[in-house]
């Protein structure tokens, strides 16, 4: 793989993200992250796994580059863009062990799914975490997010784009402990170590019941919901004027239509 990466130390896997400078995901870096975690499940010996992150950013979301190329024309997949961002995502809430997140910087969009569709959530105190893709005119984040933040906090991200400190993340339950970036995997280890002590099939019954009391499923077809109207959004002139804007770095010019 050239963006994700696995190892293992006893019984605890670490997968590690590197896509240079902000990791931001491509369709390969998603087809990756659903390889990785194809890899996990089919390794009886990793009990628990630790996800982090290189580079400045934990992750900005999708690549917006190839987003921009896509809806020209020119790039054309085998399974379609979306259902592929879909299949890299829920490979990290459909895990049969638990899944511990280190969050160093910021994590928005697709990064800030990872960090919730995760089982345990830990950050720097410089971390940041968003449903920036309004910003952009795709609509999505909010199902994702609602799967472990109150409503109201939900509905402030995805209607404004603002991000949440860690601070405000800790305090809204999201984040269990901020800690110094340097330590986040020292601490990570510490409580993978105390969950791969427990008796193991017992950790996996409990993720599963875990995932039928909030279900992948059901989040799933809110997700394809999004994915609906993001379609519609994308034949908008605004829509095709949020991405120009974006990556030209300058304010947008929106008319509504």
């Amino acid at each position: 793989m050239d963006y994700l990466s696995l190892e293992k130390k006893g019984h605890i896997g670490i997968v590690t993200l590197d896509r240079p400078p902000v990791n931001a995901l491509s369709y390969q870096a998603y087809s990756e992250i659903y390889d990785v975690f194809q890899l996990v499940e089919q390794d009886p010996d990793i009990w628990c796994v630790i996800f982090q992150a290189k580079n400045r950013l934990f992750c900005a979301g999708n690549d917006l580059n190839e987003l921009n190329e896509r809806n020209k024309g020119i790039e054309d997949y085998e399974i379609p863009y979306g259902d592929m961002v879909e299949k890299g995502l829920t490979a990290v809430i459909k895990c049969k062990v638990p899944v511990i997140c280190c969050v160093h910087s910021t994590a928005v969009g697709a990064g800030f799914c990872i960090a919730t569709y995760s089982d345990i959530v830990l950050a720097a105190p410089e971390a940041k975490f968003g449903i920036t893709e309004i910003s952009v005119g795709i609509i999505g984040g909010a199902p994702e997010a609602s799967y472990s933040l109150p409503p109201k906090v939900v509905r402030y991200m995805a209607l404004t784009g603002n991000l949440l400190t860690a601070d405000e993340a800790y305090n809204a339950n999201f984040v269990r402990k901020i800690v110094p970036a340097d330590q986040l995997l020292e601490e990570a280890m510490k409580i993978a170590e105390r969950i791969t002590s427990l008796p193991p099939l017992a950790i996996r019954y409990m993720k599963e019941s875990l995932n039928n009391i909030y279900q992948p499923g059901h989040i799933a077809e809110l997700v394809g919901f999004d994915g609906e109207k993001t379609a519609l959004q994308h034949e908008s002139e605004d829509y095709k004027e949020a991405i120009a804007a974006f990556l030209e770095k300058r304010k947008p010019n929106y008319k509504g239509r």
